[in-house]
């Protein structure tokens, strides 16, 4: 899972032969700037000169920097960002690999960091443009919502039928989950660079408070 999926994106338009050479230089360009600046500080004219575009070739082909900004971040979203959140278990496998909630929680922990850490240029275009635009936003809110909840659902319950982890909504696990996880990565690499950090430590902690909170 330790990948960048910005770059398997990337990749993917390049090697895509329905588009033109402008536009796939284009949207890896404007994908790149938008993560680095933002949406509002970076404009057509610099996504242009740095694509080696005509900037009137923007808006020939996606009209607006709206639509090209929704040309590049939902396809990533939906195609790329949300199949990594998946958790797809048959029910038969999950005591096989989980034996108790704690090796499932680690398990997540770790991965879940991981993943973000190497994809901080994600939560950084989702934190900064994507989450102030409401139709955008209830988009993503809903892919997931039946995306993660799904296979969060499924292993949760089997928790709590086996007496291991008390009976609360389990829309309340894992918002515990992800915000211990995601507001980590977010401060760590966006909000605070700079500051002193021990992952391993600090993700103990994560752990340990999400184990402790829902055991029975």
């Amino acid at each position: 899972m330790q990948h960048s999926i910005l770059n398997s994106y990337k990749k993917d338009i390049l090697e895509n032969k329905t588009m033109t050479a402008k536009c796939k230089r284009v949207l890896e360009t404007s994908i790149d700037l938008f993560a680095k600046n933002g949406y509002s500080n970076t404009s057509t004219s610099e996504i242009a000169k740095i694509a080696g575009v005509a900037e009137g070739t923007i808006f020939k082909h996606f009209g607006t920097k709206e639509n090209l900004l929704l040309s590049s971040i939902m396809p990533f979203i939906f195609d790329y960002v949300l199949p990594e959140m998946i958790i797809d278990f048959e029910d038969v496998e999950i005591k096989d690999i989980y034996p108790d909630f704690k090796s499932f929680i680690h398990e997540f922990v770790y991965e879940r960091f991981n993943f973000m850490s190497e994809n901080y240029k994600v939560a950084h275009i989702l934190l900064a443009e994507v989450l102030y635009r409401e139709e955008l936003r209830i988009k993503i809110v809903d892919g997931l919502k039946s995306t993660i909840m799904d296979g969060f659902d499924k292993i949760l319950n089997y928790f709590k039928e086996n007496k291991m982890i008390k009976d609360v909504p389990n829309g309340l696990i894992v918002r515990t989950v992800i915000s211990n996880i995601g507001g980590y990565v977010v401060l760590k690499y966006i909000f605070d660079p700079d500051g002193n950090y021990n992952d391993e430590k600090e993700l103990k902690y994560i752990e340990e408070l999400i184990v402790n909170a829902f055991s029975l």
